[in-house]
């Protein structure tokens, strides 16, 4: 992990999820996410597609592109479904609405947290 691969990820940029789909183009997903120096983690629902592929082969790709410096970071692995989505929101909210108070926002109960731990980190320009 370079230094420019985690300034990169420091910054609150959006993230492109790539899902495998059976004899089909991958499904790609614009997220949020959080990084803390191992862990990928972003938030979706049970309804979603995103969460039935990744249900089906969680092997994901994650791409970071950062317009300012004209670099990106590749992540790739197995991710997993974890706990904490309440806590997740609030960082998230943090991160990308700084400032703004998200509110008291009901949890539901089909949102999830995937992770991912990346097998493979890339960067390029």
């Amino acid at each position: 992990m370079t230094p420019e691969i985690e300034a990169t990820l420091a910054k609150p940029l959006h993230a492109v999820l790539g899902f495998n789909r059976q004899g089909k183009p991958p499904q790609l997903s614009v997220v949020w996410f959080e990084w803390d120096g191992t862990t990928f983690r972003m938030s979706t629902l049970r309804t979603r597609l995103k969460y039935r592929l990744f249900s089906a082969n969680p092997q994901l790709s994650l791409l970071v592109n950062d317009p300012e410096t004209l670099t990106y970071v590749v992540a790739t692995g197995e991710a997993h479904e974890e706990g904490g989505h309440a806590e997740l929101s609030q960082r998230l909210f943090a991160r990308y609405l700084p400032g703004q108070d998200p509110g008291d926002r009901p949890v539901d109960p089909d949102r999830v947290v995937l992770a991912l731990t990346p097998e493979r980190i890339t960067s390029g320009s």
